[in-house]
């Protein structure tokens, strides 16, 4: 089995290495080239092309800068193949389908149908034997994330991860209607879901901006992928998702499936509730994350969900609009009182795959294994040397603002590493601020047990048109035009004509996942 992440190995890494990487006396980091520079400088380099999607197809300096270091390091030539981002699915697929593919391909998801079909032509690699003697892949990547990369029913991995820090955020808060309604927040940020309604009331009723009308709302959410509005304060009442459930027809379950249980409907009828007392945005069902975070900037509305690690984009933008304009930040205790919430996904933000095109797949291995070593993770997080920071006494300065970067922060992430959102130029005194609450978002999580899983009866054409009717009752419920109950109904019908196979094979799936601990 992979061996497992260790909680906060690698803040501490680049807590340290903030001021103390690059010395001279700095003993060897793991992950420099094996066998001596020397040796591997004498064979021929290794060339590679890399298919990827970034915010730009072309390299900024500091990407140059590091795709060189990351070069020498490992004796070889990488080359990038960055289709426009609106584009990059079509230039993937005519790649795959023509066999003038690259060495190595990101795939947004171990779900994706263009992925799962070049799995089962050959065309990508599994890649088990090639992770033996890759320790920083191993050590920095989710165990759930390898299960998700298991797709080929023969238990072998067929991707590198691009993780992402599993969390669980908690609610942005206008500070400023904070202070004028003499709101107070506790020093550790945590509050009831009852105190964070009566937050959203007075936000709603009290005239929190002072313009002397009542045209803010206490909340603002927006329309999910599907259009569909999903209910609020989930982790507050306990929904987390695929977990043991304690009795019953099946040993998994989740409550959004559970014809025996009222938890999903309850979270439905409070999000009802809410919104009909007009402490929800009524504009959220018809608009998205984008314009639900514009309207939060803008004074519309005074609290989101969100990470905590966007404190500093968030306040610039928002003291555009409004110089005193200030954020807080809290999580919301479940009605237990218990700090607990989902983690979601599996730990990847895409990956990516070896091809068979590769023409050293260790090699390509080694590659993403040592830009997770600490000397290659070093220049991941922080930059390159007179580039993104000079070094004087021993102590680096950073240029501010950073550098314009692509690939840099974009090619691999540490598991549980919340610094990486961080900006090492910033202050002690900002750190002490942020720090906690990413800190926090990490540790609460709650994970799924269904691993990103999808069933086979839930990808047939049957499944998928039924689908929408939970989609569309859903926000019928919330937006006033159903009854709580109606959900139930739906459910019901749900159960009868697809629920029995759904919910045996996600029970099979995770028995099954879970024996392998």
């Amino acid at each position: 089995m992979i061996k497992k992440v260790l909680a906060g190995v690698g803040a501490a890494v680049l807590l340290a290495g903030v001021t103390a990487c690059g010395t001279k006396d700095k003993p060897a980091e793991t992950g420099d080239p094996k066998p001596s520079a020397a040796a591997e400088t004498a064979k021929a380099k290794v060339s590679m092309k890399i298919m990827g999607s970034f915010a730009s197809s072309n390299l900024s300096e500091t990407d140059k800068l590091l795709v060189q270091s990351i070069e020498k390091a490992t004796n070889t030539e990488i080359k990038f193949d960055i289709p426009p981002s609106t584009g990059y699915n079509e230039r993937l697929q005519l790649s795959l389908t023509t066999g003038d593919f690259a060495d190595v391909v990101w795939f947004p998801s171990p779900n994706d149908a263009a992925f799962l079909k070049a799995v089962k032509d050959g065309v990508i690699l599994p890649i088990d034997d090639y992770l033996k003697s890759a320790d920083n892949v191993k050590k920095y990547s989710y165990d759930v994330s390898w299960d998700a990369l298991r797709v080929n029913g023969d238990g072998k991995i067929y991707g590198i991860p691009r993780t992402t820090v599993i969390r669980s955020d908690g609610y942005w808060l206008r500070k400023d209607w904070l202070d004028k309604l003499n709101i107070k927040i506790p020093d550790n940020n945590e509050i009831t879901l009852d105190q964070m309604i009566d937050i959203m009331r007075k936000f709603s009723k009290e005239d929190p901006d002072g313009n002397g009308k009542q045209d803010t709302y206490g909340f603002g959410t927006a329309a999910g992928a599907d259009k569909s509005m999903k209910p609020i304060f989930q982790n507050e009442l306990g929904l987390y998702g695929w977990q043991e459930s304690g009795g019953g027809e099946y040993k998994y379950m989740n409550p959004q499936y559970d014809v025996n249980s009222d938890q999903y409907t309850k979270a439905l009828e409070l999000t009802a509730k809410l919104f009909k007392e007009g402490l929800i945005d009524p504009d959220s069902p018809s608009i998205d994350g984008t314009k639900t975070l514009e309207r939060f900037q803008s004074g519309k509305t005074g609290a989101i969900d969100g990470f905590a690690g966007h404190y500093e984009t968030f306040l610039t933008a928002g003291k555009k609009i409004n110089p005193n304009f200030e954020l807080a930040y809290v999580f919301v205790k479940n009605e237990q009182g218990e700090m607990k919430g989902l983690g979601q996904g599996t730990g990847l933000w895409g990956f990516w795959a070896v091809t068979r095109n590769a023409k050293d797949p260790q090699k390509v291995v080694d590659v993403f294994d040592y830009m997770l070593s600490d000397k290659g993770w070093d220049s991941i997080y922080t930059g390159v040397e007179g580039q993104d920071y000079k070094v004087e006494n021993n102590k680096r300065t950073y240029v501010e603002p950073p550098k314009e970067t692509f690939v840099r922060k974009n090619m691999v992430r540490r598991a549980n590493d919340y610094m990486f959102f961080i900006n090492p130029a910033m202050s002690e005194e900002m750190k002490q601020k942020l720090v906690p609450n990413i800190e926090k978002a990490v540790k609460r999580i709650v994970m799924s047990k269904d691993r990103d899983f999808t069933p086979a009866i839930a990808k047939t054409p049957p499944y998928l048109d039924f689908n929408k009717k939970f989609s569309e009752v859903t926000t019928k419920i919330i937006i006033g035009d159903a009854e709580p109950s109606e959900y139930k109904k739906v459910l019901q019908d749900w159960n009868t004509k697809f629920g029995k196979t759904y919910l045996k094979e996600m029970n099979d799936y995770i028995a099954q996942m879970e024996s392998k601990k």
